[in-house]
């Protein structure tokens, strides 16, 4: 190659070279630093695209991970306070216990037992009212769902997230077969009370076995009866008609699941076979709500789970007919929470009231107790209305506590558990697009190293090619200048 001086074409190569390899091991040093192989859309376009989309992912996955965190704190906070309503209709159960042992409570008992009550109902008005989370009231009935019965005989109990807000007119509400009570009516006279035993045995196992002495009235063992079924606790009123001469046994509340059994020692007495039991049994209510399916448990009717407007809406009916009920309005107040990434998934829970004037609503009794605020421990009848109130209160409680529990360990911690693994797999494929390997980036950078060196030191070699050029020049014009002189 012939020496030039005005493109010294190795220098510019190895420049060339040297820039090149500059430049490798400056975006190894970046990726080393930052520990991302893609630092920006030049390094690798379409992985930078995908990074990002997970990127995006991820952070949606993290931020619902923690709305749901604190959805669970939230619903924590309402079992807690409902755990101590439970609480304290037990101890109410206990007290109307009490007051109905006629034969060994006084009237000053009864005005204690009384006084402790309404300090129990107050109790669970303050938890219904001062249970918050935050700002926002737990238990007072504004995160739930609302409603309202159109008439006297038709009452609103409760409804779930999943019932649709009514129109104003409300939902129509059709009865198509009467709820009944287990019962027997049959004649009795004193010949078939003399010396006659009979097993009575209720649906929840108690039970109970009298005997009539030879030549006692009808009127005695009805009294017998009465007596020993009072001290059993059973849920059944008997009574004799000594103009008819008719025995009567009925249960005190309605349905197919609330019945009893009857076992007889005479020959068509009460029962048509001797030693063999006869079961009585209720009827549940039949109907339905805004024409859709419903089902029927005693006096409640409770719209399907599968209808597309009236899921979970319950209604107690306590009319004497069939036909049109009336309407029930519903007002939809249920807690939304994001749950998820995506703006679709939500998980809505509603927290009805457990005021006093809500619950134990819609239970038949003589007392005309329309809920629990308004029972009284005054006579034997009231307390075992009482009873009869607090055991639907106690129902309503733990259907309450059930579907929190349910969204709880079904809903709000398995979505926890989706979420972190989500969050998990997202994060590894992310990192697997976009985090730089150490060992293979270290070893590029060490290559890089060497060849910026080895090409700086080309340049300079390089370089000197122009430097002999000036210096055979300068030479050559030293030579030619002397020469001159000499001649």
């Amino acid at each position: 190659m012939p020496l030039g001086m005005k493109n010294n074409i190795a220098s510019i190569n190895a420049i060339n070279h040297l820039a090149k390899a500059q430049k490798e091991m400056s975006d190894s040093l970046t990726r080393l630093a930052s520990g991302q192989r893609v630092n920006s859309g030049a390094d690798a376009p379409e992985s930078l695209v995908m990074s990002e989309g997970l990127r995006a992912q991820i952070a949606g996955v993290q931020q619902a991970l923690q709305n749901t965190e604190f959805s669970l704190s939230m619903v924590q906070t309402a079992e807690g306070a409902l755990v101590e309503v439970n609480n304290l209709l037990i101890e109410m159960r206990q007290l109307a216990l009490t007051a109905a042992n006629e034969g060994a409570t006084d009237f000053g008992a009864l005005i204690s037992l009384q006084f402790q009550i309404r300090t129990a109902i107050e109790g669970i008005d303050r938890v219904s009212q001062f249970t918050r989370f935050g700002n926002k009231n737990l238990l007072d009935g504004s995160q739930g769902v609302t409603g309202m019965g159109g008439n006297e005989e038709l009452v609103f109990l409760n409804a779930t997230s999943q019932t649709i807000s009514s129109p104003l007119s409300g939902y129509d509400v059709d009865i198509n077969e009467m709820p009944l009570r287990a019962s027997l009516i049959e004649d009795l006279d004193d010949d078939d009370a003399s010396g006659l035993q009979i097993t009575l045995e209720e649906e929840d196992g108690a039970i109970i076995r009298v005997r009539n002495p030879e030549g006692a009235s009808a009127v005695g063992f009805a009294n017998r009866l009465q007596k020993a079924a009072f001290s059993a606790n059973m849920n059944l009123d008997i009574r004799y008609d000594e103009d008819d001469e008719e025995l009567t046994i009925e249960h005190r509340e309605y349905g197919f699941t609330k019945g009893f059994t009857i076992t007889s020692s005479k020959d068509g007495i009460l029962v048509d076979d001797p030693f063999e039991p006869q079961l009585f049994l209720g009827q549940d209510i039949e109907g339905t709500i805004n024409d859709e399916p419903a089902e029927g448990d005693g006096l409640v009717l409770t719209g399907d789970f599968d209808n597309s407007k009236t899921s979970g809406l319950s209604v107690a009916f306590l009319g004497d007919g069939t036909g049109n009920a009336g309407a029930v309005t519903v007002a939809q107040n249920a807690l939304k929470f994001q749950s998820g990434s995506s703006a679709d998934e939500q998980i809505k829970v509603a927290l009805n009231s457990t005021h006093s004037t809500v619950l134990g609503r819609g239970v038949d009794n003589t007392s005309g107790f329309e809920n629990l605020s308004q029972i009284r421990l005054t006579s034997t009848q009231e307390a075992i209305d009482a009873i009869r109130l607090v055991d639907e209160a106690l129902d309503q409680l733990s259907s309450m506590r059930g579907q929190l529990g349910s969204v709880q360990k079904h809903t709000l911690e398995t979505n926890i558990s989706v979420l972190r693994s989500s969050a998990e797999h997202l994060t590894a494929a992310e990192s697997s697009i976009r985090d730089t390997d150490m060992a293979l980036e270290i070893a590029n950078y060490t290559k890089n190293q060497i060849i910026t060196e080895t090409a700086a030191a080309a340049v300079a070699q390089a370089n000197q090619t122009a430097a002999r050029v000036l210096r055979l020049l300068f030479s050559n014009n030293a030579h030619n200048h002397w020469s001159f002189f000499a001649e």
